[in-house]
């Protein structure tokens, strides 16, 4: 008889322990950062007011890499949840969804005409509200956990008054969100997205994303093919880069153009443009144009400078940033090369990120799996 009391006790406690296990795992399943989707950001900046925290949401697209590599490797780490939550109310907001949503001050809206007033460009965007509904701070761009963690810190301690955010680990001496390969371009700024949401036509008569060229090296300059000097000269160092590379590798190297004057650079002039600086043993030159409006997104996620300046002879010209972006074979922004670096320093650039993806496994494979 004991032995059956005994058994029927073991059983109940491990229906029990079954059922605490099951409300651990709920609970730890809502307890993922940004899980929770909103459509009332008033109701919730109240509720968070409420709560004694503040407010962050997180805007996404259901196909940003960024977006998707922090769901898996930063929202749900344990130490990140707890040191978030603590302070903040999270939600995520899918910038492809239709239905209205209703902003700070209780008007409806859609998402994206939000994220343009929010001047959130880029995904994933980090935009902090205080309880007042008042904006403290708005991040685009990809983090790792530490990161996400001094991000809170940072707009907790109001330190945007005093300082600029930066993603950089000063204890270590290297980026927390980027991998530490040296290059001779200079890192990102914090403010730009590691993995920008560009979409294109093309001169291969393709509409083009960044993530079309997933497992090359991508090196993106812009300007506008009736520049004088600065866009021609890039390209030129550009092909010389490329060209001194092993031709085996020349094929896994991407050059990219991007016109910030499309109202006199058609396709069919920029396809023209940019096959004389296409690499002999390399992949063609592919431009990319948009109309106004994908332009100016341009502009704004990769913090360009795009000002006419009357002209005689061409009615205008073009005062514009002048560099290469390069972005390694997982799609991530990983320098900014200045204009007139060496096209020894370029090559030896675009050869340390052909190396990273040596046995045909991509950075941002490697850091899903470090996590």
């Amino acid at each position: 008889m004991r032995r059956r009391v005994w058994g029927a006790t073991v059983a109940a406690w491990l229906r029990l322990g079954s059922g605490l296990a099951l409300g651990l795992v709920v609970g730890v399943a809502h307890a993922v950062l940004f899980e929770r989707s909103v459509d009332d950001l008033q109701r919730e900046i109240r509720a968070a007011g409420a709560e004694g925290k503040q407010l962050a949401v997180v805007l996404s697209l259901p196909d940003c890499p960024g977006c998707l590599e922090m769901e898996k490797t930063v929202y749900r780490d344990t130490h990140t949840q707890r040191a978030i939550e603590r302070r903040f109310r999270t939600f995520h907001l899918d910038l492809a969804r239709t239905e209205p949503i209703i902003d700070v001050k209780g008007r409806a809206t859609t998402s994206t005409d939000l994220a343009k007033g929010l001047r959130a460009f880029g995904t994933p965007s980090f935009v902090f509200f205080a309880v007042d509904g008042s904006l403290l701070y708005r991040y685009s761009g990809t983090l790792d956990r530490a990161g996400l963690r001094r991000l809170a810190d940072y707009v907790v301690r109001a330190k945007y008054e005093t300082v600029p955010f930066a993603s950089r680990d000063a204890t270590r001496g290297k980026t927390a969100d980027r991998p530490s390969a040296t290059l001779h371009a200079s890192p990102p700024a914090g403010n730009l997205p590691l993995y920008p949401e560009l979409a294109l036509s093309a001169s291969d008569g393709r509409e083009r994303r960044l993530a079309d060229f997933r497992g090359q090296v991508v090196a993106l300059s812009v300007g506008y093919t009736q520049c004088p000097d600065v866009c021609p000269t890039t390209l030129l160092v550009l092909k010389g880069a490329v060209e001194a590379l092993p031709l085996v590798q020349r094929q896994r190297v991407q050059v990219l153009f991007a016109t910030l004057d499309p109202d006199r650079d058609a396709l069919a002039m920029l396809k023209e443009y940019v096959a004389a600086f296409s690499p002999a043993g390399g992949r063609p030159v592919v431009g990319l144009r948009g109309n106004a409006e994908a332009t100016a997104r341009l502009i704004s996620q990769l913090q360009l400078v795009a000002e006419k300046r009357p002209s005689g002879n061409a009615g205008y010209t073009l005062d514009h940033t002048a560099g290469v972006f390069l972005f390694d074979g997982g799609g991530r922004l990983r320098g900014v090369a200045p204009f007139g670096q060496s096209a020894a320093d370029l090559r030896s650039d675009l050869a340390s990120l052909l190396a990273e993806g040596a046995g045909g496994q991509t950075v941002a494979q490697r850091l899903s799996r470090a996590y």
